[in-house]
């Protein structure tokens, strides 16, 4: 589940990164060095929604902000719960983790989810399921223009090349998404 979990995020950011280059713009994120042992993907939506996907060995922690779905109440006793082992996803600022619609806690393949359902954000679990033509149809209608879902697919099964970038995105400056890549987590 771990490695569906990573593939399919780099996956996302890849195609984020080819579509919109100025970061701050783009949805979804991937950061395969966050620390020596540690992962993380985020999702931002613009309007306050996010998301963050911590990745350390075959733990997971994940903590959801969707402000239409509200906050849950339990935030500090199930940070205060959370086993020792997701010590460093608990207390990392970049999370945000003083308010949470969600968290959940990915270990032994399973995930223990606390907090409230998410209905108004893209949110982990619907993103496990995307498929090319999901990803295709989102982009298309975020991004404001048309997106070749056959060059999604190749991408989303692990292909990337400067010919799959050109048809997502023909204006894309090749040496900037070049030096990202390594960040992703994506071999060139």
């Amino acid at each position: 589940m771990i490695e569906q979990l990573r593939k399919k995020m780099k996956s996302l950011a890849l195609l984020d990164a080819i579509i919109e280059q100025e970061w701050q713009y783009r949805y979804f994120s991937y950061n395969s060095n966050w620390s020596d042992s540690e992962e993380m993907g985020s999702l931002r939506d613009g309007c306050g929604g996010e998301w963050f996907l911590w990745i350390s060995g075959e733990l997971a922690g994940y903590k959801c902000l969707s402000p239409e779905d509200g906050l849950m109440s339990e935030l500090q006793e199930v940070k205060a719960s959370a086993s020792g082992a997701f010590g460093s996803f608990i207390t990392e600022p970049a999370f945000s983790m003083d308010q949470a619609t969600c968290i959940w806690f990915l270990e032994n393949s399973q995930w223990v989810k606390h907090g409230k359902p998410v209905n108004w954000l893209i949110d982990l679990k619907a993103i496990i399921g995307w498929e090319a033509s999901d990803y295709q149809s989102w982009a298309t209608e975020y991004y404001e223009r048309e997106i070749d879902l056959e060059a999604v697919e190749k991408i989303l099964s692990g292909e990337f090349n400067e010919e799959l970038a050109k048809k997502l995105n023909p204006d894309i400056e090749m040496n900037e998404l070049l030096a990202e890549l390594p960040e992703i987590g994506i071999n060139s």
